[in-house]
């Protein structure tokens, strides 16, 4: 008899409780996909190049794991005081009876423990698909393949999912069963009393929601401007305005409402409506900014992460793909010749020496400061922008007295597909890296007027406009500037004392950018064999990858978990004053009202509850976007924010069908409630 109640109990618990457990499906599938992350091919891929940074993302995680924990608990236990509530006067019901409050409680922990194998057993096989297709899509995007894609499937994910899951499930039992048989029978038996209606203060009530306004509008002044990310302070002071606006705005909300209640045509349970939607923001105001705050730290967070994935791209058109360092006793063409023979010279449409020295080589005593005055250069620049000398001094030329070789240049270059440089005798070109190309620009304008300094002793002019093309494909080796010499003053200053690279680009025509990592396997494999010292594009931009996959994984899964309590939250505090004001109803029934009256009153409360926070959510998340991009977005990336648009569209689309979805699980449930309250009507 006790376990056919249990499972009585159960059943009914799972249709009643539709938004619960789905809630919790969705977090045991957030919960899956960030624990099996050592399992996706990326990161298998990316230890090979990263290890020591993929070690610390997998410790870090399990500072995430338990953060979630937290924020999950703090779900499960708002949502399982609400069905204990709502089964309250059952609850009584079994104590007059005879039942033991201690065999009451081994029931609630079964009902618990029935609830909790459903969402694990229903959970984690659609987050094993989950994570497959997630994989797949990875390897796809980043260009490594799915030749060697393998399962994502991790038992120590499994574990530790359902441990935690578990352990968040029983602590949130035993403090609200400890909380439930501490009351009286009495207790348990009356009905939740209604709430009580504050004093109305319109004025007061006006006067927050403009001051509520005018925080927002200066908090969306600060980040939009980039004022904002100026300075941690600045950045805090932005949030704070935010989140103080929000509350305040909220607060005051009632003013508002009461003045479209009065606009409202009238129509069945117009005012009854307006009572109710009145009423929330009176006593929920403060949980309904909460939950519009995590609206918009959700979309934020996803808004994030899918920048930093698109503001990163492999397939970069103007690259050298390898370098290489001389090793062998012949010099540096060696290697070309090592290239041939090892069968890969067919790979690259590119193969060629670039020579790199310091000047000060070819004085007296190595002096680092007589070698190199650029004073001409920096008097003009100077005069072009007086502010420039304070802010930029790390740009200053006589900061890198490094010299390029003219042809050796010229050939990368136009192997880039950019024009030769020209320059005679006494003329000197301009590089700079373009990780340090901020003052292009200004430059530029400097040399137009063809300033005159020192290199080595002699007098040089400097022309031409500033070129920024990679030279190197090591990271670690990319020069900040550098004065491109011709050929004869180069030798003549240089001798001996020269740091010779050979690059290769390969040939664009034998790979795709869904087989570009594929090549890059191949070759390094071929190259790590005969023990070719290599530095490889893609070595340099595993490392970006990995910072592109962590922060897109992490701030996805913050996104979805925000998302997840916001509307949980949401719709149980609906349910809960529902509930809270159920004489209400029943004396509209006694005055006639049928069910479809009170269930279009109900749809109406549901639309307001939720739309409202995901109104202000909406607007706050776009200025926050703007800001976000304006503050994480590399300067490449803002010229091709349009082509993020379509993204944009597909996010709001899935917002709003996850919106759409909570909303209706809502109104289902509170329709079910609402027809308990027509039963006894429909019997007398």
């Amino acid at each position: 008899m006790f376990s056919k109640m249990v499972f009585r109990n159960s059943v009914r618990s799972h249709k009643e409780n539709a938004l619960f457990m789905s809630s919790l499906i969705i977090s045991i599938i957030a919960f899956y996909v960030v624990l099996s992350l050592s399992s996706q091919d990326v990161m298998r891929y990316l230890k090979t190049l990263e290890s020591e940074a993929i070690q610390k993302l997998f410790a870090m995680i399990g500072v995430l794991y338990g953060f979630t924990l937290f924020i999950i608990f703090a779900l499960v236990f708002f949502a399982s005081r609400f069905q204990i509530e709502r089964r309250s006067h059952e609850f009584g019901v079994y104590i007059m009876m005879g039942m033991k409050r201690s065999k009451l409680f081994f029931m609630l922990l079964l009902e618990d423990l029935s609830s909790s194998l459903i969402a694990l057993l229903v959970g984690l096989p659609v987050s094993v698909l989950v994570t497959e297709v997630i994989s797949l899509l990875t390897v796809k995007m980043v260009g490594i393949g799915f030749m060697g894609h393998q399962t994502t499937f991790s038992l120590h994910a499994v574990l530790l999912t359902a441990a935690g899951f578990a352990a968040v499930k029983l602590a949130s039992v035993l403090i609200l069963s400890f909380l439930l048989l501490r009351k009286e029978v009495g207790t348990l038996l009356s009905d939740a009393p209604d709430n009580v209606r504050k004093k109305n203060y319109p004025v007061i009530q006006a006067i927050l929601f403009l001051l509520g306004a005018l925080l927002l509008i200066l908090a969306y002044r600060n980040g939009v401007s980039g004022t904002a990310w100026e300075r941690t302070t600045a950045m805090g002071q932005t949030v704070l305005l935010g989140i103080v606006g929000t509350l305040l705005l909220f607060r005051g909300m009632r003013f508002l409402i009461g003045l479209i209640a009065r606009k409202i045509p009238a129509g069945k349970l117009r005012v009854f409506t307006f009572r109710q939607i009145e009423d929330t923001v009176i006593f929920k105001s403060g949980s309904m900014a909460i939950c519009s705050i995590l609206i918009l730290v959700a979309a934020a967070c996803l808004a994030a992460g899918i920048s930093i994935f698109c503001s990163f791209d492999l397939y970069d058109t103007k690259r050298v793909d390898y370098t290489l360092t001389n090793t062998f006793n012949g010099g540096n063409t060696d290697l070309v010749k090592k290239i041939d023979e090892i069968g890969l010279s067919d790979k690259f449409s590119y193969l060629g020496i670039l020579r790199i020295s310091h000047p000060y080589n070819a004085v007296e005593g190595n002096d680092f400061d007589s070698a190199f005055s650029g004073e001409g250069f920096e008097k003009i620049r100077d005069q072009l922008d007086p502010e420039f000398k304070g802010h930029y001094e790390y740009r200053r030329l006589d900061g890198f007295p490094f010299m390029i070789r003219l042809s050796d240049f010229n050939a990368l270059m136009t192997a880039h597909g950019e024009e030769a440089m020209m320059l005679s005798e006494n003329e000197l070109g301009l590089y700079r890296s373009a990780s340090f190309n901020d003052s292009e620009e200004l430059d530029n304008e400097a040399l137009a007027q063809k300033p005159h300094v020192t290199l080595a002793g002699k007098d040089f002019v400097m022309t031409g406009k500033v070129q920024k093309g990679p030279i190197v494909s090591d990271s670690y080796i990319t020069l900040s500037g550098a004065l491109i010499v011709p050929d004869e003053t180069f030798d003549a200053l240089a001798g001996d004392k020269t740091e010779i690279y050979v690059n290769g680009i390969l040939d664009r025509s034998q790979y795709t950018r869904d087989t570009m990592v594929e090549l890059y396997t191949e070759i390094n494999r071929k190259m790590d064999r005969f023990g070719l010292p290599y530095e490889s594009y893609l070595s340099n931009m595993g490392r970006q990858l990995f910072y592109l996959v962590a922060a897109s994984y992490v701030t996805i899964y913050l996104a979805l978990i925000f998302l997840v309590v916001a509307n949980t939250i949401l719709g149980v505090q609906f349910l809960m004053g529902q509930k809270r004001t159920a004489r209400r109803y029943k004396t509209l029934v006694k005055l006639g009202a049928d069910h479809s009256d009170l269930y279009s009153s109900s749809k109406k409360q549901v639309n307001w509850f939720f739309g409202i926070p995901i109104l202000v959510a909406t607007v706050s998340t776009y200025f926050a976007v703007r800001a976000l991009f304006q503050g994480i977005l590399s300067s490449r990336t803002k010229l091709n924010i349009s082509a993020m648009i379509p993204i944009v569209v597909v996010v709001v689309a899935v917002f709003a069908l996850v919106e759409y979805l909570y909303m209706h699980i809502v109104k289902r449930s509170s329709s079910r409630f609402l027809a308990t309250l027509m039963t006894p009507e429909r019997e007398e």
